[in-house]
C-alpha cells in the first residue's frame, strides 16, 4: 500500500501566504485590472503549492515527490544512497527549510521535508536498508 507524507510547512511560506494576500487588498482598493489578475494567480499558485506538496512512498519500492504543477519526479528507492539533514534554500519540492538531501548515484537527487521524518526515513530504509544517514546521529 502506497503511503503519503505532506510537506512541513515554515513559517516563511505562511509569511509569504500573508504577504500575497495583504497586497491582494492593497490592488484591489488600486482598481488595477492587470495587477489584480496577476497577484491572484500568484496568490493561487502560492496556496495550490502548499496544499499539493508531498511525497509518495509506494509500494513496489518508489519515492514520488510532486508539487503542485511542477512535474512530479520519481526515483527507485533501492538507488538512494544516503540521506542527509540540510537547510540549503535552493529550490526544491519542499516548503521547509529543515530538510533532508536524498543522495543517489553520488549525486544531490532532491530536497524534501516530509512531516513525518522519523516513519518516512524508517519506510525508505525497509525498501532499502542500505541507505546511510549522513553526517547525523539524529535522525531516529
Amino acid at each position: 500500500m502506497d503511503r503519503v507524507f505532506k510537506s512541513k510547512v515554515d513559517w516563511w511560506y505562511h509569511l509569504l501566504l500573508f504577504i500575497l494576500i495583504v497586497i491582494c487588498f492593497v490592488v484591489v482598493i488600486n482598481g488595477n485590472i492587470a495587477a489584480i489578475a496577476i497577484i491572484l494567480l500568484i496568490t493561487a499558485l502560492a496556496v495550490h503549492v502548499m496544499l499539493s506538496t508531498y511525497y509518495i512512498v509506494t509500494a513496489n519500492g518508489k519515492l514520488i515527490a510532486h508539487c503542485s504543477i511542477f512535474p512530479k519526479k520519481e526515483i527507485e528507492i533501492s538507488s538512494i544512497e544516503g540521506l542527509e539533514r540540510t537547510i540549503i534554500p535552493v529550490s526544491s519540492y519542499a516548503l521547509s527549510l529543515n530538510r533532508i538531501g536524498i543522495w543517489s548515484g553520488k549525486k544531490l537527487w532532491m530536497m524534501v521535508s516530509p512531516q513525518n521524518e522519523k516513519d518516512f526515513i524508517k519506510l525508505l530504509k525497509q525498501f532499502n536498508p542500505n541507505i546511510k544517514l549522513i553526517n547525523d546521529t539524529n535522525f531516529l
